[in-house]
C-alpha cells in the first residue's frame, strides 16, 4: 500500500484515510484522530502525509496489515521488509518474502553505502537530460493526439458522406415511388371522380330544359356552351373509365422495391470490411520501392498493413493465427540468412484449419532478384494452412513450392522447390525455385505479414 493511501490506526475509523503518521506512537492518523492526539502528545513528532509527496519515510512496514518496523532487507526485491514478511505463515497478508534472500539491515549497509557515489553520479547523469525527454515525449504525445484526432476527424467525414449518399438514395427512391404510383395509378382520379357526379348533374337538367324549350331558346351562346359542357361531361367519364380499366389491369401487376437478400449481405459485408486502422507499411525488411514493385504484380490500388512480424511479435504460429487470421489478402515477406528477400502473395483467407484452399491469383517472388511465379495454370489446392505449429503456410499442394516453418527462425527447416508435377499448384516454375535452384532448405532470419487493403 502507497504511503499517502494509508489508513487511520484507530479502530472504527480504519475507513477513513489517514492524514499524519507518529513516530514516538507508531501509529496513522485521520482528521478527527489529529486533533486529539496532539493536544495529548503536543511533543510526539508527527509527520504530515502529503499525497503529492512519495519519500516520507515512517520505518513502518507498507505491506498490508502490517505495523511493524523494519527490520530485514530483501535481496531478491530490493526492498526492506518487517518480521511479518518473512515469517514462514504465508496467511492473511503475511510472509510475501518467506521464500526470498533475506538478510538483516546492518549486512547489507556496507553495500548500498559502497554504491552510493556511483548511485549519485548516474541519477545527477540522468537527470541532466530527464527534463528535455519529458518534453520531447510531451511534444511526441501531443502529435499523436493530434494524429488521433485527424483520424476520427477523417472516418467522421467519410461515414458523413456515405450516410449523405444513403439518404439521398433514399430520398429519390421514395420520390419514384410516387412518381410510379401516380404514372400507373393516377391516385388523383378518386378526386376527380367524386366532383363529376355534380357537374354531370347541372348539365343534365341544363340539356335538358334546352331539349325542351329548344324552339324558344333565343340565346344561341348559352345554348352552345350548355352542349360542350354536357360533351366534355362524355368526354372526362370516358377518360376516367379508361383509367379505370387501366388500373384494374395493373392492379394485378402489383409495384415492387427490387432487392435480394443477397445484394443487403454483400452490401452489409462491405460496410463490415470498409476502412482499416493500421500503421503504414513500417516494414524491418523492404523499402516502400519494394512495395510499389509488389502493387505492380498484385495490381490495382492497394494498402498494406503490417499485422505481424516473426521477431516482434515472437515466432510462433498460435501468435500468428491470433493476428492474421481472417485476413483475406496478404503479403508475407521473408528474409533468408543467405540474403535474399522473398514471400507470397494469398488473396484467400489465412485461417488456423488444416486444409488447403484454391487460389488462382496466388503468387511468389523473389524482390531482390525481381522474380515473379503465378500460378499461371490455376492449379487447385494452392495454398494450405495449418492448425499445428508444424508449418505457418505453404503454397502448393501435392507438392510444395514454398513452404514456411513454424520453427523458421531457428532452423534450416523452411523449403523451396520447384516442380511440374500435375498434382501440385505449378506456380510457373519453369524447373526453378525462385531462389533459382532446383530445392533448397533455410533458416529465415525474419519475417513479416501484411494485410492488402484495396482502395475505392
Amino acid at each position: 500500500m502507497e504511503k499517502n493511501k494509508q489508513k487511520c490506526s484507530l479502530e472504527g475509523h480504519n475507513e477513513a484515510e489517514a492524514v499524519l503518521f507518529c513516530q514516538e506512537c507508531k501509529i496513522y492518523m485521520c482528521h478527527k484522530c489529529e486533533t486529539l492526539h496532539s493536544e495529548l502528545f503536543k511533543n510526539h513528532h508527527h509527520i504530515q502525509l502529503n499525497k503529492n509527496k512519495n519519500d516520507i519515510f515512517t520505518n513502518l512496514c507498507n505491506e498490508k496489515n502490517h505495523l511493524l518496523e523494519y527490520k530485514y532487507f530483501c535481496k531478491t526485491h530490493n526492498k526492506l521488509v518487517c518480521p511479518q514478511c518473512i515469517t514462514k505463515f504465508k496467511g492473511e497478508d503475511h510472509g510475501q518474502h518467506t521464500d526470498c534472500d533475506v538478510c538483516s539491515i546492518k549486512d547489507i549497509k556496507s553495500v548500498k553505502i559502497n554504491n552510493l557515489k556511483e548511485n549519485i553520479k548516474k541519477l545527477e547523469n540522468l537527470s541532466k537530460n530527464f527534463e528535455e525527454s519529458v518534453k520531447e515525449l510531451k511534444l511526441i504525445y501531443e502529435n499523436i493526439e493530434k494524429n488521433k484526432e485527424e483520424i476520427k476527424i477523417s472516418i467522421q467525414k467519410v461515414f458523413t458522406k456515405l450516410r449523405n449518399n444513403i439518404n439521398d438514395r433514399e430520398d429519390e427512391l421514395l420520390l419514384n415511388v410516387d412518381k410510379q404510383f401516380n404514372e400507373d395509378f393516377n391516385m388523383e382520379l378518386i378526386k376527380e371522380s367524386d366532383k363529376l357526379p355534380n357537374k354531370i348533374e347541372l348539365s343534365l337538367e341544363k340539356g335538358k330544359l334546352i331539349d325542351i324549350n329548344l324552339d324558344n331558346n333565343n340565346n344561341l351562346n348559352l345554348l352552345i356552351n350548355d352542349c360542350l359542357n354536357i360533351e366534355n361531361n362524355i368526354s372526362e367519364i370516358n377518360k376516367i373509365n379508361l383509367s379505370i380499366e387501366k388500373i384494374k389491369k395493373f392492379n394485378n401487376k402489383q409495384i415492387k422495391f427490387f432487392h435480394t437478400e443477397e445484394q443487403i449481405k454483400q452490401i452489409s459485408e462491405k460496410i463490415n470490411k470498409f476502412g482499416l486502422i493500421g500503421k503504414n507499411p513500417l516494414s524491418q525488411i523492404i523499402s516502400d520501392d519494394n512495395f510499389k514493385k509488389i502493387n505492380e504484380w498484385i495490381g490495382g490500388n492497394n494498402s498494406y498493413i503490417l499485422k505481424y512480424n516473426a521477431k516482434v511479435d515472437g515466432c510462433n504460429t498460435d501468435i500468428f493465427h491470433e493476428k492474421c487470421d481472417g485476413i483475406s489478402g496478404a503479403i508475407i515477406i521473408c528474409k533468408i540468412c543467405d540474403g535474399d528477400i522473398i514471400g507470397g502473395y494469398i488473396s484467400t483467407k489465412i485461417q488456423k484449419k488444416d486444409e488447403y484452399s484454391d487460389d488462382d491469383k496466388a503468387f511468389i517472388f523473389n524482390l531482390t532478384k525481381n522474380i515473379i511465379k503465378k500460378n499461371k495454370k490455376s492449379y487447385k489446392k494452392a495454398i494450405k494452412n495449418y492448425n499445428d505449429s508444424s508449418y505457418f503456410i505453404r503454397f502448393g499442394s501435392a507438392c510444395p513450392i514454398f513452404s514456411l516453418s513454424g520453427k523458421c527462425l531457428t532452423e534450416e527447416s523452411s523449403k523451396f522447390y520447384s516442380c511440374g508435377c500435375s498434382g501440385a499448384a505449378n506456380f510457373d516454375t519453369d524447373k526453378l525455385s525462385i531462389l533459382n535452384q532446383s530445392s533448397k532448405s533455410c533458416k529465415i532470419e525474419n519475417f513479416e505479414v501484411f494485410q492488402v487493403y484495396k482502395n475505392i
